[in-house]
């Protein structure tokens, strides 16, 4: 007959708390604390995860050549004509309501005002027709539109720009979005900056950048710890990229905080009603 048999189930059970608690409570408690520490521990910042390009000391860098962003179709084009009569200019400038850049304050405008990019790779213009581009960078575009319109007149000046120049940042930034850039180029850290830069969670050492290329999506992966960030070829951004920020490992334990307190109080008082069943008897 073993030392448990024949006694009633409450006797049992305090029997059975005897046996497995011969030892201080503390032993019994320190376990999980040291278990909650580390993983307190592994889930905090440290100033190393913060840093941008942490390894540059007085360096003369080397930096990415400006990318070469070739025109395809759906992309929206500014084209302003400029001539010494106003009402010349007028005739080849039809869609535009002002001749200043600044009327493309919005995305409204831009779509309303802007020359799209057709399928078969052209725009078309007021008196001098269709014009192709698809396939030419800015610069190109406009060298051909002067062309064309030097056949018309002797002393226009053409101006193209680029209205559809927008890049996505989603992940661990403070606003992600969607954000449109009016300038020639825009590097990986000016996008950042437009969304807020990182949040708390957010992995410097593992951005990716995601590319449309005429054979498929091309990727990017990006430390900007690393100086050598400066020479990717997804340090300048093109129209259309992806950035995606993922959340560092911290950011699970962080979400999981309350439901592990909750459990360690479970277990811390578990324990300690045991142990004063145990000592009572």
């Amino acid at each position: 007959m073993t030392k448990f048999e024949n006694k009633s189930s409450l006797t049992l059970f305090i029997d059975t708390l005897k046996y497995k608690f011969q030892m201080p409570i503390i032993k019994h408690i320190a376990p999980t604390f040291v278990v909650a520490l580390l993983l307190l521990f592994a889930s905090c910042n440290r100033r190393s995860q913060l840093l941008y390009m942490s390894d540059v000391q007085r360096d003369t860098l080397s930096q990415a050549g400006m990318p070469r962003y070739q025109l395809r179709a759906g992309d929206l084009l500014s084209v302003n004509v400029f001539t010494q009569d106003e009402l010349t200019s007028k005739l080849f400038n039809v869609n535009s309501s002002s001749y200043s850049y600044n009327s493309y304050g919005s995305d409204m405008l831009a779509y309303v005002n802007g020359y799209m990019v057709s399928d078969s790779g052209c725009i078309s213009l007021p008196v001098v027709g269709e014009v192709p581009v698809a396939g030419l960078t800015v610069r190109q575009a406009q060298d051909v539109v002067q062309a064309k319109v030097n056949s018309y007149l002797s002393d226009a000046l053409v101006f193209v720009k680029i209205l559809s120049f927008k890049v996505t940042v989603i992940g661990e930034v403070k606003r992600p979005g969607t954000y449109t850039n009016y300038k020639e180029n825009l590097n990986i850290f000016e996008a950042l900056a437009l969304a807020g830069d990182f949040s708390d969670y957010g992995e410097r050492s593992n951005v990716l950048v995601l590319r449309q290329t005429e054979s498929g999506t091309q990727t990017y992966r990006l430390n900007l710890h690393d100086k050598d960030v400066l020479s990717s070829e997804a340090f300048y951004l093109l129209p259309n990229d992806t950035v995606i920020v993922e959340p560092r490992r911290g950011k699970v334990f962080a979400l999981n905080a309350p439901n592990i307190s909750i459990f360690l109080s479970i277990i811390t008082t578990a324990v300690l009603i045991a142990n004063l069943i145990v000592k009572a008897n």
